[in-house]
């Protein structure tokens, strides 16, 4: 039995993508210094939040999602493509959240090897209940955390560009360097996305 727990404050924010590139631009800026990185977006509210309190909530939430990242992916993520910094959040939000790892592999990524390229929040809630089954701290959600769950995730695989609105499973076109970042440090990573893998290259 899997003895993983499954952190889910995911679900408070989506992808996070443009308040997600405004904290990696000033990491970039402090040298990957977090603390000093902390203190600037905090004093100038790069985040734009109304309150202190929301800007301090989403900034923990970025923050640990791209302290799961290398040097060398924050960096592509500050000047990659926008599909390149929407896949390079994702797999921050898969190294930190293994509930959505084990959904990009294997629903996702399972599907699309499959050649089923179409997904839906049914997909996701048989997920989510098969889950149960391994993780007791699932086993006591609500109804309506449930949903949200359903929802949150499918919007997710949206902002990422990895499933189109109306539900179609793509794969992601990626760069050398994409790539070439993600097996230096993320080897594991490239299972986040739905991609034919072989002998150690793409497909």
């Amino acid at each position: 039995m899997s003895r993983t727990k499954f952190a889910l404050s995911f679900t408070a924010g989506g992808l996070l993508y443009n308040e997600s590139i405004v904290v990696a631009e000033a990491l970039l800026r402090n040298e990957y210094d977090w603390n000093a990185t902390l203190v600037e977006v905090e004093e100038k509210n790069l985040l734009q939040s109304r309150t202190c309190s929301t800007s301090k909530r989403k900034l923990r939430e970025i923050s640990q999602r791209l302290k799961c990242l290398s040097e060398p992916q924050l960096a592509l993520l500050v000047d990659g493509t926008r599909h390149e910094q929407k896949l390079i959040l994702w797999l921050a939000c898969c190294e930190k959240y293994p509930l959505l790892a084990e959904l990009a592999r294997d629903v996702v990524r399972a599907k699309f090897l499959q050649l089923d390229y179409s997904i839906d929040a049914g997909d996701i809630a048989r997920f989510i209940e098969l889950q149960t089954l391994w993780h007791e701290e699932l086993e006591g959600l609500t109804a309506s955390t449930i949903t949200k769950l359903q929802t949150v995730m499918l919007r997710m695989l949206r902002e990422s560009e990895l499933v189109s609105e109306d539900g179609i499973i793509s794969a992601p076109l990626v760069s050398g360097r994409f790539i070439q970042v993600l097996k230096a440090d993320s080897p594991g990573g490239l299972l986040y996305f739905p991609l034919v893998i072989e002998n150690g290259g793409l497909n």
